[in-house]
């Protein structure tokens, strides 16, 4: 249950404040969206989980939503699950774009590491994982296997869970975890194409 979580907030290039904002998610949208996944801006103005490489319009990560239950109490949850029949499901999104998440890495679904090599290298997320219905949280990894120049996710430092510093290791050190931002290349607010 190690890949669990998605991408989590780690700090900010800039003031350390994630950047919430609410956007709408269509009724009966189909797809399931977790806490610490990848949301992507959908033409008729609402979101959705990402779901394939190199997907654009990039809005942020998803970290709960605020929806009303069939006994019509508006209620919160991290995790949107698909198909509820209302309007005023909305998604809680964090969109800034210079917010760093730590990700674990991996490729298939399966679980794996990464040097500092990674390092200012893009790399596209791995959707092998659904995430836990249970907990709420992401299974998207960052996936090794996709290392180019642009991409959804770029590398700005490596670590373990644990925190390891990479500053302070040898540079063949492996690490489990990635520290990234959304690609300026594919995030709504910088990319030069809208949807």
């Amino acid at each position: 249950m190690a890949i669990y979580g998605g991408l989590r907030v780690d700090s900010s290039a800039l003031s350390g404040e994630s950047v919430t904002r609410g956007f709408k998610i269509a009724k009966n949208e189909g797809d399931d969206i977790f806490q610490g996944d990848l949301v992507v801006m959908e033409a008729a103005g609402s979101v959705t989980a990402a779901s394939g490489v190199g997907e654009v319009a990039a809005v942020g990560v998803f970290v709960g939503c605020e929806y009303t239950n069939s006994d019509g109490e508006r209620v919160f949850d991290n995790h949107y699950v698909d198909a509820i029949d209302r309007d005023d499901n909305i998604a809680l999104v964090n969109v800034n774009p210079l917010q760093f998440f730590k990700i674990r890495v991996g490729t298939g679904g399966t679980e794996g590491t990464i040097t500092q090599s990674a390092i200012g290298m893009g790399f596209d997320i791995d959707y092998t994982n659904s995430g836990n219905t249970t907990t709420g949280l992401s299974g998207m990894m960052l996936d090794t296997a996709t290392a180019a120049t642009t991409a959804q996710l770029r590398v700005v430092a490596v670590t373990n869970d644990d925190g390891a510093d990479y500053l302070k290791e040898a540079a063949a050190t492996t690490y489990t975890h990635a520290i990234v931002f959304i690609d300026p290349a594919v995030h709504f607010f910088n990319a030069s194409v809208g949807i």
